[in-house]
């Protein structure tokens, strides 16, 4: 695909390009600003990343919610500090404690990975995030509070995690970071996890879909939904365009002699498919080193994901079924065919003038963003249902410190880029 190792729908802009039938190909490409090649590389991340992402979410996930004891007091793991602890409670839940000293070693393990070991960097810190040690404090203990509560609603609603949701959420997770199980393990390991502590962290997850399926069930998006929605954006959807590439993979740092290489691959697949030996899709498969051509190339549409400057501006000015020539970007060469074309005049009138994809983009966000509000007004109205008492912080915890010690951002030297 149009993306870094192969991966899709991440990549290309800037290059000029050229249709199929004896149009203008691209010559020599322009290179990207600075600014350009800083947004790419914002926007540019592999799966591998997002994966790794997903399981960092769910390690901190793991270290709230195995935290509950079943004695009903929230515990965490003892840690080597340097501070003294308070004890006592910081809250109770509906007669579930949560102890001082959990939220302080949170706290001060934030503290500490922030490296703000001195007063006035924590003070600076705080300040930056708009807090107070107090207000810090409370809303962890929320957090926590969060998860106690919700571990009573999925008791009260009767919801149960069974073994058929665990191996499918598990064969999801390999499939999604390529298929292979023991690479997927070998990443866990590296992360200080195994098999069974991510399915912990999967099964609590899972938990709360089936509680927010069951208080907030997701309503029918109708056709007649999508049409508006589709209008009310008509801006932002209106001439979307769907494509497949070829791309012949070139690695950063690359010499002469390895461009050359690979350029004249790319060029020996596109006088094949400029002269009617090949189709594109053929191309695709025969030559294409991304892990779209399995797919013909497709990466589908433009407006549903994000491709690098000099792809992106490639596709812009191909009419439906023409072919670029070919696009230099950070990952190598790209041929690209526009395959399908989303234009209307004025409005939308039919849900048939809406592409499929679209559609279904369409009615997933419509159908996650009311069954989200549908289950936070419900949460709040548990939470203000429930016997939430938080006591005063005790003055000498040790995150405790004078926020006039704060620097002002001027003073600190921070700027925004």
């Amino acid at each position: 695909m149009a993306q870094k190792s192969g991966e899709s729908n991440k990549t290309a802009r800037k290059a000029a390009s050229a249709p199929k039938a004896g149009a203008k190909q691209a010559g020599s490409q322009s290179k990207p600003t600075r600014a350009e090649r800083k947004k790419a590389a914002k926007q540019t991340l592999s799966k591998s990343a997002k994966i790794i992402l997903v399981v960092i979410g769910v390690a901190a996930m793991l270290l709230s919610v195995t935290a509950m004891a079943c004695s009903g007091i929230v515990n965490q793991a003892q840690n080597k500090t340097d501070y003294k602890l308070t004890g006592g409670v910081a809250a109770t839940v509906n007669g579930v404690n949560i102890k001082e000293d959990t939220i302080t070693k949170q706290i001060m393990g934030t503290r500490e990975q922030a490296g703000k070991s001195k007063d006035a960097d924590w003070a600076e810190y705080l300040l930056g995030q708009g807090m107070t040690p107090e207000s810090y404090r409370e809303s962890l203990i929320r957090s926590y509070a969060n998860q106690l509560l919700l571990s009573d609603a999925e008791k009260e609603y009767k919801i149960e995690v069974e073994p058929k949701d665990l191996d499918k959420a598990w064969d999801e997770a390999v499939k999604s970071y390529g298929g292979d199980e023991k690479t997927f393990e070998d990443m866990l390991k590296k992360m200080g996890m195994d098999k069974d502590s991510y399915l912990e962290g999967a099964k609590s997850q899972i938990a709360q879909q089936k509680l927010k399926d069951t208080v907030a069930p997701v309503k029918k998006v109708t056709d007649e939904d999508i049409v508006a929605y589709v209008n009310d954006n008509l801006t932002t959807f209106n001439d979307a365009r769907r494509s497949s590439h070829v791309l012949i993979k070139l690695d950063e740092g690359a010499d002469e002699k390895a461009d050359a290489k690979a350029k004249k691959k790319a060029q020996e697949a596109l006088d094949k498919i400029n002269a009617g030996e090949i189709t594109f899709e053929e191309a695709a498969k025969k030559y294409s080193d991304d892990g779209s051509a399995d797919k013909g190339g497709d990466v589908g549409w433009d407006k549903l994901t994000t491709f690098v400057p000099e792809y992106q501006d490639a596709l812009s000015a191909l009419a439906k079924d023409q072919v670029s020539g070919l696009v230099k970007s950070q990952f190598g060469y790209h041929i690209i065919k526009c395959t399908d074309l989303f234009h209307v005049d004025g409005k939308v009138t039919s849900i048939d003038q809406v592409p499929k994809d679209i559609r279904d983009m369409v009615k997933t966000q419509k159908e996650q963003s009311q069954q989200g509000a549908d289950y936070a007004k419900w949460l709040a109205d548990y939470t203000d249902k429930a016997d939430i008492k938080i006591n005063k912080m005790p003055s000498e915890v040790p995150y405790n410190v004078d926020m006039s010690k704060a620097k002002p951002a001027a003073e600190s030297g921070s700027a925004a880029e």
